[in-house]
This record gives structure tokens, C-alpha cells and sequence, in this order.
């Protein structure tokens, strides 16, 4: 029995996984995708995990498809580099049950480090079919096909949802949950799923990831007969010589840029990879000039003009390559801007230089056990002239104002790696790498095995708060429960200490001890890990777990010389300057006391 209901993108994502008979999902914490694992396994019959990182995720789905039980992987698109080494074996192996890979992008760089176009990496490179949904009904239908197909054709379909449909919200037509009992069973078929560089005799001796090369070739013809039968790609015929093509949410765009427009325009929607050709042929046949909106980068508007090539067809193919912006997301005014001055002739009108507007300093929230630390160490840092190299976490904003105390800040467990290599590279000062305890258990392990290994000399900071704060407090391996149920946690300190390093621990809620604690490993040579563990009180605080003893706490007006160091360097939300004097609000203060040992007058009891 269908039924209608408001979801969110993640939640009709969730939805049509469960309908298709989903029986083991794996992720790793990411905006835009988050929920939709925390979701599924809210679903009965469906095992859903945290895994520690991507590409473990992935492999989870995966051995769970050879065990003929349908699966899905979940991750952001920085994710899906990490899992990029699996991704480029599985799509030679193919796999056994549905399997679906959701790896969601965010044009623009909302929240992420970068903006990239996975089209690239598992389309373009690994040769699997993507779909790129243009609405929140479509992400639901389409997560529904991937499954269906992937089991058709053997190999991994995925979905490209992009921020603004995963976040998007709208009415969704769905059906209901039907339990599909399947039976689990793994059949040992060497030849295909151990990828090795043996002969095969049956191929006249060729190596076997030749041949499965050419199995994943031969898929093509098949994956573009699906596709241009596919329900998610259709022509819009209209009067006049230029068309326009909109990928996934750009067709969303598209529509209401024609809407404001008040014409009905030539369009073609395309929301699959490989292309329907023929659709585009009889699209373009005809046309003088197309432009192609499509995230990120100009992916189809290459293909369309390696079509035009291959069938001699005279057209101007505009896009992303240079005729739009080449950098951020699509937006109805863009794509506006854009229709009109290509029907007029003209070229896309230069952006305007933006006027600044003061924004609301990324921090973390009061009473966060990150802000005593990042103090902490850039009083440490501040004497010694050390650098910190920093990693993603909510201790991040520790790098902008009023902080500015990280140097770099990359990718998951990078900052380990670079602190060993400045140092190697012969910088005569401290070197500390900041590093958040998810991260560490993500992609911090190996960069801090090879530190120690390479004989390195430098001090890892390990801000251990028990969870996954920055997406939404998601577990991890060093929090007390995983998704489903009371875990031990696995203590960072003690897998520092087996591996090598010298292990000190402070709490960063007392600033004095965290200094000196820091200050302590510093003087040691070789690898040293500082554990500075606190639980978060924004998680832990709703239950009433704290890793400091509440205090009011109150500026004395008559000590407080207005000198700013508690707004200007510590920057806590709960603290302000009113006139020269500085004032704590006591509705957004958290009584953790961390501001009293930063006040060099003692204005703050």
C-alpha cells in the first residue's frame, strides 16, 4: 500500500533501503550523509555499524553481499577517497547481492574541507554506475533501482546525492517493508574474489586482473542499454536552437530557473552515468548550442562533446569547463543568470566582488572540554615556538580566530604524518600534531605507527571526548556503546602505549595540569601521546556526565581591566566585553570553570 509522507533526502534514502530488503549498512560519519546509517538501523531486521573509517565500511558491505544479503556502504564524498584502494578491486570482482554505495557530495565545500565530484572517482575511473538524483522523491525511487540493479548486473551501483538533496526536504511517495528473508551463504569462488596477479589457464594464460578488467568492460553495453531505458532520464521538447541539459539537481534548478523564466525551454534531464546516447543524440540533434548544469565539475559536458566528435554533430557545448564557474555549487539565480544570457548570445556575466559581512566565529560550545585545551597548548606553543598540525574534528576552529593555533589542517589523520615530516625536515622547534579520537581511530593508528617506527620526535595530542561530536555525537571504538549496544571502549593511551610511545594524560578542564602535562611530554624525546580526555558536554552533559565540577563563576568589575584575553584569545561564547569590562552570561554558561585559569588579573571567581 503506497503512502505519502515528509521526509528529509537522508530519511527517504534510509527508507528505500529498507523496502529493498537492506540487511547490513556500514558508514563512517560525514555531512551530508550522516543519518541516513543512524536511520536504517531503526529499521527492524537491519544491521547497521560505525565503522572506524570508509574504505572498513565499505569492505563490511560488501562481504555481507557475497554473503547474499543486500548491503549498503555510506560516506561523504572525502570518504569515498579513502576508500578509493577497495572501490578500484570490488569493481573488478562485481559482487553477488544488491549492493549500493552512497557516497554524497558537497559542492561549495558547506561542510567539508574541499568540494569534489565523485562522479569522477566511481564513474569515470572505476566504471561503475551512479545515479544523481534531482529530488528527494527521485533519491527515494532511485536507492530502490540501485538495489534491484546492482543484483542484475553484478556490480555496485551507487548514489550521488549532493547536499542539497540530502538535506532537502519533501513529500515522498513510498511503499511498505517487506521482510525478505534470504538465506546467508558464501560460495568460495576464488577465481573471481581473490584479486591477484595469477595466471588463469582458462584465458590462454593471461593475469587475472586482465581479465577481470575486461569483464568490467564488457559490463558497459549492458549498463548503457539500462540507462537508456532508464525512467530517470527524459527529453523536454521545446521551440528554438539552444537546449539546456540539467544532472541531478541542476535539472531541479533548471525547472525553476524556467519557471522565473516564463518560456518553456528545450531540456533534457540526466541523472545517470553511463549516459542514455541516444536520448542525448535525439536531444541535440538540431541544436546550435547546449549548456550542461551539472556539480561539479564539467563530467557530462566532456562526455556530450566526445559524442558530438564521435557522430560529427556541430554544436557549442557550454559548462563547468569555463562558460559557468568552475568552483561552488549550482543556485536557481546562477542558472538563471545563465539561461538568459545564453538565449540572448551572450557570454555568462562576471560575479561581482562580494561584499564581506561579518560572520559568527566557528567555535566550539561553551562548557567544551576542546577550548581548555587549545589554550593550553597555545600557551605551551607560545613560549616554545612550536607548530601545531591539526586534523577534522570540532577542535578544528582552534585554527581561526581567536585561537590561531593550528598551522595546517588536511584530511582524517593527517596531522601525525606532518608533524613527523616537519620535524624530519629539520625544523629546530616543538611539533605537535592535534588529533580528535575518532580521527585517531580512523586514519591517526597507522600515521602514528610509522612516527614511531621512523624514530620520530614529536608530541601527539589526542583529544579524547568519548564520541564523534562534529556530525552529531556518532560512536566510535574509544566510546562506551557502539550503534547498537554498552561497548568497552578501546583507550587511545593504551594503544599508544603498545605501539611504542610514551603516554601522558591530563584533563583538559584544568588548564594549570594541562599545561604542565604538555609541557612534560615536550622535554621527552621520540614519540610522545598527550590523552587529554574529557567527555563531551554536549553529549555526556544531557545525561548528566560531566568531566568537571559546575561552579558559577562571575567577573569582578572591580579587578577586570577590560584587557579582552578571555574574548579576544579564549574565546568563549558564554563571554563578551561590554564597554571595558567583561560580562559572562549566565544562560550560556556551562559553570565548567576553564575561563577562571585563563584570566591573568583573576577578574573571573
Amino acid at each position: 500500500m503506497m503512502q505519502k509522507e515528509f521526509m528529509l533526502g537522508n530519511e527517504a534514502i534510509a527508507r528505500a533501503a529498507a523496502e529493498a530488503g537492506v540487511k547490513v549498512v556500514a558508514g563512517y560519519p560525514g555531512t551530508p550523509a550522516t543519518e541516513i546509517v543512524d536511520l536504517c538501523g531503526g529499521y527492524p531486521g537491519v544491521y547497521a555499524e560505525w565503522s572506524t573509517n570508509e574504505k572498513h565500511a565499505f569492505e563490511v558491505a560488501t562481504a555481507a553481499s557475497l554473503t547474499n544479503q543486500r548491503a549498503m556502504a555510506v560516506m561523504k564524498h572525502n570518504g569515498t577517497n579513502a576508500a578509493t584502494d577497495f572501490l578500484m578491486h570490488v569493481n573488478f570482482t562485481g559482487i553477488r547481492a544488491g549492493l549500493v554505495l552512497i557516497t554524497a557530495d558537497d559542492p561549495g565545500g558547506l561542510s567539508s574541507q574541499c568540494e569534489e565530484d565523485t562522479r569522477i572517482l566511481v564513474h569515470s575511473y572505476a566504471h561503475l554506475p551512479m545515479f544523481d538524483p534531482s529530488s528527494v522523491q527521485e533519491a527515494y525511487a532511485m536507492t530502490k533501482a540501485a538495489f534491484e540493479l546492482s543484483e542484475k548486473t553484478e556490480l555496485v551501483f551507487a548514489l550521488r546525492p549532493v547536499m542539497r538533496i540530502n538535506h532537502a526536504g519533501g513529500m515522498v511517495q513510498m511503499g511498505e517493508i517487506v521482510p525478505q528473508n534470504r538465506p546467508a551463504g558464501f560460495i568460495i569462488d576464488r577465481k573471481r574474489f581473490v584479486m591477484s596477479a595469477v595466471v588463469e589457464k582458462e584465458s590462454g594464460g593471461e593475469l587475472r586482473p586482465k581479465m577481470r578488467h575486461r569483464w568490467l568492460n564488457n559490463k558497459q553495453d549492458e549498463l548503457k542499454a539500462l540507462m537508456e531505458d532508464s525512467p530517470f532520464n527524459w527529453l523536454e521538447k521545446a521551440a528554438g536552437e539552444t537546449g539546456f541539459i540539467g544532472c541531478g539537481i541542476g535539472y531541479a534548478f533548471l525547472k525553476e530557473a524556467e519557471r522565473i523564466h516564463g518560456v518553456k525551454l528545450p531540456v533534457l534531464k540526466l541523472s545517470t552515468l553511463p549516459l542514455p546516447e541516444g536520448k542525448v543524440i535525439d536531444f541535440i540533434r538540431g541544436l546550435k548550442k547546449v549548456v550542461v548544469f551539472e556539480e561539479v565539475e564539467p563530467v557530462v559536458e566532456k562526455l556530450i562533446k566526445q559524442l558530438c566528435f564521435e557522430h560529427k554533430i556541430v554544436l557549442e557545448v557550454l559548462g563547468r569547463s569555463g562558460y559557468l564557474p568552475q568552483e561552488g555549487e549550482l543556485s536557481a539565480n546562477l542558472v538563471l543568470t545563465a539561461v538568459e544570457a545564453a538565449l540572448a548570445g551572450q557570454p555568462y556575466p562576471a560575479p561581482a566582488q562580494g561584499q564581506y559581512v561579518s560572520a559568527r566565529t566557528r567555535t566550539q560550545c561553551p562548557g567544551c572540554s576542546h577550548r581548555g585545551l587549545l589554550f593550553a597548548l597555545k600557551e605551551v606553543v607560545g613560549k616554545n615556538g612550536g607548530i601545531v598540525t591539526g586534523d577534522i574534528g570540532c577542535h578544528d576552529a582552534g585554527t581561526f580566530e581567536p585561537m590561531k593555533l593550528q598551522a595546517t589542517i588536511y584530511c582524517m589523520g593527517s596531522s601525525i604524518p606532518m608533524a613527523h615530516g616537519i620535524k624530519k625536515a629539520g625544523f629546530d622547534k616543538p611539533v605537535y600534531a592535534l588529533i580528535g579520537d575518532s580521527t585517531f581511530f580512523h586514519n591517526g593508528l597507522t600515521g602514528l605507527a610509522s612516527a614511531i617506527y621512523n624514530g620520530g620526535d614529536i608530541t601527539v595530542v589526542i583529544a579524547y571526548n568519548s564520541t564523534t561530536a562534529m556530525t552529531g555525537f556518532q560512536p566510535h571504538p574509544g566510546s562506551p556503546n557502539n550503534l547498537n549496544q554498552p561497548m568497552t571502549p578501546i583507550e587511545p593511551g593504551a594503544v599508544a602505549a603498545a605501539m611504542g610511545a610514551k603516554v601522558f594524560r591530563c584533563n583538559p578542564y584544568n588548564v594549570e595540569e594541562t599545561i604542565q602535562v604538555i609541557s612534560e611530554a615536550t622535554a621527552e624525546k621520540g614519540v610522545k601521546v598527550v590523552v587529554a580526555q574529557a567527555l563531551c558536554y554536549l553529549n555526556f552533559g544531557r545525561e548528566g556526565k560531566l568531566s568537571y565540577t559546575p561552579r558559577t563563576v562571575a567577573v569582578d568589575e572591580s579587578v577586570c581591566n577590560g584587557c579582552g584575553l578571555c574574548v579576544r584569545t579564549f574565546g568563549c561564547p558564554a563571554i563578551s566585553l561590554n564597554g571595558n569590562k567583561a560580562v559572562i552570561e549566565p544562560g550560556s554558561c556551562n559553570g565548567c570553570g576553564v575561563c577562571v585559569s585563563v584570566c591573568k588579573k583573576g577578574a573571573i571567581k
